[in-house]
Parts: C-alpha cells; structure tokens; sequence
C-alpha cells in the first residue's frame, strides 16, 4: 500500500499527495458517491506525479452506470461522460458488475468487468437455500449463474414498473415456493422497492425463509422495511456496509494480476 495523504481545506476541497516516488499505482475508487470520482482522478494525477507511468483503476461499484443512453431528448448519459474521462486517464480500467453491457462498452478496450455471480453462488449454497429467485427479467440470467454454481433451479418474477419507487411484482405461472428456502438475488439495491415487493408476493406464496444476495447494497432508504418480509441480506464488500458478507478481493486481484508487469 502506497502512503498518500489525504485531507479537506477549509473550504471542503480535497487535497491528496503520494508521499513517495513509485512506479505504476493501481487506484482503487468508487464513483459512488459522486465525490469518489474527484478523489480518483486527484489520486491519479498525484500517483502520475509521484513517477507511476503505468496506472490501472479498479471500480468495485460504478456508480451512474444506469444512465447508459438518452432514455429521454436531451439528457446526458452520465455512464458515457465519467467513462470518457476515466479511459483518458489510466491504462486498464477494471469494474465489478457494471450496469449494463452498454456500460461497459463505453469502456471500449482499456475496460474488463469483473462479474461476482460465482462467490455470490458459494455462498447461496453454504446458507442451505433450496431455490434461485430473480427479481425480474433483467437478472434472470445471472441468477441462473448462481443458481448453476449452487446446484440449484432459478425462476423470475414478473415486475412492472409504475414509477421510480413502485413496482408491480408476481410470480411466473406454475412457479412454486411453499415451504421453501429462497435466495433473492439482483446485482443492485438502491432503495429496495423491487426486493420489498418480491419479498411480499414470496411470503404470500408459502416461502419458509427469504435471504436475500446482491453485488451491490446502497440502502439509500434503509433496511427496517424489510422486517416480517426477509429473513437476511447479504452483500458483497463491493459498497462496504453491514451486509458485506462476500469479498471480492481475491477475485478482483486475480483479474487483475496478468496486467502487472
């Protein structure tokens, strides 16, 4: 680990200062929140200062990655304006569990996502879960990842979104969980609406226990809602918290060490 120091002028303004010459850095930072992206790109400019001339980021949670396009005129897609920048920057950018595969491709080259899908699937099967739910559509298939490395099925519910905070969720037909134990997955929780609902409409169908996996657990609104509906959450440490139950630093590390030379 490089010494860097960091602090706060009166103003609030980050300071950040490498306190040795080095080779290359390898920058670890969250985009999220939005004040990890100036921390970032100081940190670089002080490690390029510093002597490094060979600069990888890590991004365990990109944060802006769900605005990948123009979902209406005019709006600026923030993936695309923060992946600019970063590929300007560094020589390799590596991300766990981008949004979307429009995410990553704005990345183009430099950019390799890290997907958790596996360690998530370990720990589904250590916690004696009997079946792998998604959400939705959207995550079907990488609940399916980690339903194949836990030895178990995997089933979608069906969601309709009203508005920003309501979701309309139901199971698929002919789909069963009375008396079972349910692994809940999505990549992200934000402010938990989707996971509510579906824990709701699970326990209303006979569901012994909900335990509920993501990649990434930002709680924006908390987690007491969940109380009577879900049984345990687990995160990764991607966005660390309460419920980071699951590293991925040795995964992240093993990605990473090829490019180290």
């Amino acid at each position: 680990m490089a010494r860097v120091t960091r602090r706060r002028f009166a103003d609030g303004e980050l300071y950040v200062k490498v306190e040795e010459g080095i080779d290359g850095a390898i920058i670890v930072g969250n985009t999220y929140p939005d004040g990890g992206i100036i921390d970032i790109l100081l940190t670089r400019d002080a490690s390029w200062n510093a002597g490094a001339r060979k600069l990888i980021l890590i991004v365990p949670y990109f944060g802006y990655a769900r605005q990948d396009s123009m979902f209406q005129n005019y709006e600026a897609v923030s993936a695309r304006v923060i992946s600019e920048i970063l590929v300007e920057r560094f020589d390799r950018i590596f991300v766990v569990n981008m949004h979307s595969p429009e995410g990553v491709a704005f990345l183009g080259s430099k950019g390799k996502e890290i997907r958790a899908e596996p360690l998530i699937g370990r720990k589904v099967k250590e916690d004696g879960n009997e079946l792998v739910v998604s959400p939705d559509d959207g995550f079907q298939e990488e609940a399916a990842r980690i339903a194949s490395v836990a030895g178990l099925e995997s089933i979608a519910m069906n969601k309709k979104r009203v508005s920003d905070t309501k979701v309309e969720i139901s199971l698929p037909q002919g789909a069963s969980v009375d008396g079972k134990v349910v692994a809940l997955t999505d990549d992200l929780i934000s402010t938990g609406g989707t996971i509510l609902e579906s824990s709701k409409i699970l326990k209303e169908h006979g569901a012994r226990r909900i335990n509920v996996y993501c990649v990434h657990g930002l709680f924006v609104t908390g987690t007491s809602k969940y109380a009577g509906f879900v049984d345990s959450i687990t995160t990764t440490d991607t966005v660390e918290g309460p419920f980071s139950g699951i590293s991925v630093a040795s995964l992240v590390s093993s990605e990473v060490a090829p490019f180290i030379t």
